[in-house]
């Protein structure tokens, strides 16, 4: 499995990222993100941000291997209760990125 996500947005607007193969971490942390993703609820591609608040922090995330391969983008008040815990550990991996990498 394959995951990529980006972390944007927010007062600042930085964007960070990281991209994730699982079949490369170590068993305990594929077992991790795998699970994390399985609990996660993310089973459709969606785009769903809320209609209030510009500075809040966007999410991307694209999970491939798994079939189909889905994109979802979520800013932090659309994100799913489910999802936080996925969204949190793609994020202490997340590292600076430029806006147009």
């Amino acid at each position: 499995m394959r995951i990529t996500f980006t972390q944007s947005g927010g007062f600042v607007g930085a964007v960070a990222g990281c991209r994730i193969d699982t079949a490369e971490l170590a068993p305990d942390e594929r077992r991790e993100a795998e699970s994390l993703v399985a609990a996660s609820g993310l089973t459709d591609s969606f785009e769903r941000f809320s209609p209030t608040g510009r500075d809040r922090r966007q999410y991307e995330i694209t999970i491939e291997g798994e079939s189909p391969t889905l994109t979802v983008v979520f800013d932090e008040s659309s994100l799913p209760a489910a999802a936080r815990p996925l969204v949190g550990f793609l994020a202490s991996r997340a590292r600076p990125q430029r806006p147009d990498a």
